[in-house]
């Protein structure tokens, strides 16, 4: 059950090695078995394809959502330009590791199936948790990595 990059995930398993390698708090990752990291990157990549991103596909056959060609952006207000990506961005990459890490650490959760159906407020005798999702990620990091992608997100400098 290899991964392929571009077909069905965002990034290889050994990029998300590394990735993992020089980060904190990843002991689910490091602790999943191939199969199972394999599948939380496939899983990750579903979830962020699903995404509305500014531009194109850089090539309309493509089945992921990256690359892209992007259209209008640039760090001075007025500048108009075509950016074209050839490869996936490292940010996309990274903000799948994430995804897959957030879906290892709590996708099977009840908080997080709650949160996946909409769950504003839960309450259990004197005990009461309310919720507030990330849209359709678990992971607030990946959300983060990908905003100056998203159509409609602001980057703020």
């Amino acid at each position: 059950m290899a991964l392929t990059e571009g077909i069905d995930s965002f990034c290889t398993l050994e990029w998300a090695e590394e990735y993992f390698g020089g980060k904190l708090y990843c002991d689910e990752w490091a602790g999943a078995s191939t199969t199972t990291k394999e599948k939380a990157l496939k899983e990750a990549t579903r979830r962020i394809n699903r995404l509305n991103f500014k531009g194109i596909k850089a090539d309309p056959g493509q089945i992921l959502q990256f690359p892209r060609i992007l259209v209008n952006v640039g760090p001075r207000i007025g500048f108009f330009g075509v950016v074209e990506q050839p490869t996936i961005p490292d940010e996309v990459k990274a903000a799948t590791c994430e995804e897959a890490l957030a879906l290892l650490r709590f996708g099977n959760s009840a908080r997080t199936k709650a949160q996946e159906q909409n769950v504003v407020r839960v309450a259990f005798g004197d005990v009461t948790e309310e919720y507030k999702g990330y849209g359709k990620l678990l992971s607030k990091e990946a959300l983060e990595l990908l905003k100056p992608y998203i159509a409609g997100a602001v980057v703020i400098r």
